[in-house]
């Protein structure tokens, strides 16, 4: 198995790179430091333990999602463009005999992000005394893909014990266009249940909000009847804030496991449940508003 190393030149000091060499944990631990550090200073300035919350898990939340945004995003075109740069590779094979004039024919064409790769690794082979084998291990190390990690080591196998190269390229290739085609239907067969999730996590608000409404309005009206003074509202819900806030980041969590494979990958859908929950709170909810009350119920 290929390691991740560190960037070691400014070639290598680009974002994706950056944030695929850094992993993600460090991300989020960082992340979530800083949103602690943010909730402590919003507790003392404004006393609003609902905004402390919000703020910190946004701040939390909202780097990790856009480095994985980044990472994903790159990882997605290295995997589209990665199987016609092999396949090219095994027609230069099969013309020129040669992996290192059929490097060299292919990087006449472009690949997006592969066509950087394939440039350093003809400078590496012409010009820095690297062989193929060696020269397709730093690639891989660079680019970080699993994809590519798996067909560089057939093609190192096939330079060793095969004579068939042109062949082993060729399944690297369809291996990489299946894959791509697999988790393509795999995200369009999960969508409808992303929908359903989406849908019950805002149904589950809706009603969460109706509730406390009308139960805060008829408690208010019952403690004014007996004398008695009625219990601040901010104070009232904020457990059932803390309990719709985790439901709203577990349901994003959820979301990115299902359709992406990792919870990171949920991210983003936990930034925005936890903004629509905040934001009916906020608005409805803590104010006071009767959502009954504004149908004259």
């Amino acid at each position: 198995m290929f390691q991740s190393h560190a960037p070691e030149s400014l070639y290598d000091l680009d974002l994706p790179s950056i944030v695929k060499s850094s992993g993600l944990i460090p991300i989020l631990a960082a992340s979530i430091a800083l949103g602690a550090m943010a909730a402590c200073l919003l507790v003392m300035l404004s006393g609003s333990l609902a905004l402390a919350i919000f703020a910190s898990l946004l701040i939390a939340l909202s780097p990790v999602a856009y480095a994985y945004h980044v990472k994903s995003a790159y990882d997605g075109e290295v995997e589209s463009r990665a199987p016609e740069f092999f396949y090219d590779l095994s027609e230069h094979v099969k013309a020129s005999g040669s992996v290192a004039k059929a490097i060299k024919r292919a990087s006449r064409h472009d690949y997006g992000i592969i066509s950087d790769e394939v440039h350093r690794m003809l400078s590496e082979i012409e010009h820095e005394g690297y062989d193929i084998s060696s020269s397709l291990d730093e690639m891989a190390r660079r680019v970080n893909n699993r994809y590519i990690y798996r067909a560089v080591s057939i093609i190192r196998e096939a330079l060793t014990t095969s004579s068939n190269l042109e062949s082993i390229l060729k399944v690297a290739a369809g291996e990489g266009r299946l894959y791509l085609s697999l988790k393509k239907e795999r995200r369009s067969g999960i969508s409808s249940s992303v929908f359903v999730i989406y849908f019950t996590s805002i149904i589950f608000l809706a009603v969460m909000a109706l509730c406390l409404t009308s139960f805060m309005r008829l408690s208010k009206d019952m403690m004014l009847a007996a004398g008695a003074s009625p219990a601040p509202v901010y104070g009232s819900a904020m457990p059932y804030y803390v309990l719709s806030v985790s439901i709203a980041v577990c349901a994003g969590l959820t979301i990115g496991q299902m359709r992406d494979g990792t919870v990171f990958g949920g991210f983003k859908d936990s930034a925005i449940l936890l903004a629509v929950t905040f934001a009916v709170y906020e608005l409805i909810v803590f104010p006071g508003y009767s959502l009954l009350g504004a149908y004259g119920l």
